[in-house]
């Protein structure tokens, strides 16, 4: 037998047992492979920070390297480049914190301290339609009385939910300990970053064939253009439209305009469905205090919406992604089935890139048709 058919026998043989052995034990193997990546979470977290901060790095190392003494090495700016860039970062996400948190307590509390005004607005707007749809006196003594109690009730409850608290504490330290490990981990990815490329590339210089190579960095390069320029849009579209929300709440004098501006803004970090998320419980806080607000922040945030939309994200992110919505839409739901949360946040730029390379190579194909 010739040995390149062989060769090509054995192949499919494998990759038929192998794809059999995927379809029957899907649910085991997809358990592993989170399991592995819990792993080797902080290494992720760690490449994903330095990923998003080598754009401020690398600019930070250019303006040094211009502005900065002479005498000073190479090495020297670059060591001052990096730390800058992660007291940015740091003084920045504390900044936030320092400046949400408190404002976001005080919403809240003041809610909980005119709950009372707020369940007289909730009877009366229950009554009115009651009356408008001609429906008998609907009695929400119940539901009031179960708000006023909730506090206690929460307290009855501690007791039967203590190793939920315990499961929770636990993972909660667990991600902030992860979290850690992965900013110092992206500290020497980011400063030790020319010499893992270069380690790389060694690598693939001495193990993979000069025709694959140049398929593999062609891939690498699309992939690392396409997810900067989509962290860096999505995160200013984001802002714009947290900016964009505060504004108009102000100018319409809506309640609580920080805690559901900064609430909006956080989930639009979300592609497409972010912002519908922050709609629904900012359109109950609002309708609790009032009725007529909520309807009118409802068509304000509808329109903001369909300016982001058809303006803001197609200038700001859309371009950069080179993606058809309907794969847009299709990569979000994928994504967001398989990881959730992650999923949503990496689904649209894996699937950028993979429509990107396809794209080329059918189009090489028709060439040579």
């Amino acid at each position: 037998m010739d040995q390149s058919l062989f060769r090509r026998l054995l192949f499919l043989i494998t990759f038929t047992v192998g794809l059999v052995a995927i379809v029957v034990k899907f649910d085991g193997i997809f358990s592993s492979i989170l399991n592995g990546l819990s792993v080797i979470q902080p290494l992720i977290l760690g490449a994903a920070i330095a990923f998003v901060l080598n754009r401020p790095f690398k600019v930070l190392v250019h303006l040094f390297e211009r502005h900065l003494p002479k005498r000073l090495k190479m090495n020297q700016k670059k060591s001052l480049a990096l730390i800058s860039t992660y007291l940015f970062f740091i003084g920045l996400a504390l900044a936030l914190i320092a400046f949400v948190i408190p404002q976001f307590s005080q919403s809240i509390q003041l809610l909980y301290d005119n709950m009372d005004d707020y369940l007289v607005n909730f009877q009366t707007i229950v009554e009115k339609t009651a009356s408008y749809l001609k429906i008998n006196h609907i009695d929400i003594s119940t539901f009031e009385s179960t708000l006023k109690e909730l506090p206690s009730l929460i307290g009855k409850s501690l007791g039967g939910v203590l190793p939920g608290v315990y499961i929770f504490a636990t993972g909660l330290i667990g991600s902030i300990l992860n979290l850690v490990l992965g900013l110092i981990l992206s500290v020497y990815i980011l400063a030790d970053k020319d010499r893992l490329k270069r380690q790389f590339n060694n690598l693939f210089d001495a193990y993979v064939k000069p025709k694959a190579r140049k398929r593999i960095g062609h891939a690498l390069a699309i992939s690392n253009t396409t997810f900067g320029n989509f962290i860096v849009g999505q995160l200013t579209e984001a802002l714009i439209l947290g900016i964009l929300c505060f504004i108009g709440m102000l100018l319409f004098r809506f309640e609580y305009a920080l805690l559901i501006s900064v609430l909006i803004g956080l989930t639009s970090i979300v592609p497409v469905v972010g912002a519908i998320i922050g709609l629904v419980p900012s359109l109950f806080i609002l309708l609790l205090v009032n009725p007529t607000h909520a309807l009118g922040f409802l068509i304000f945030i509808l329109v903001l919406m369909q300016i982001e939309g058809n303006l803001i994200y197609p200038r700001v992110v859309g371009g950069s992604i080179g993606l058809p919505s309907l794969w847009v839409l299709s990569a979000l739901i994928i994504g967001g089935g398989l990881f959730g949360i992650l999923g949503m946040l990496i689904g649209i730029p894996l699937a950028s890139v993979a429509y990107q390379l396809l794209r080329a190579d059918v189009a090489v194909k028709l060439k040579k048709a």
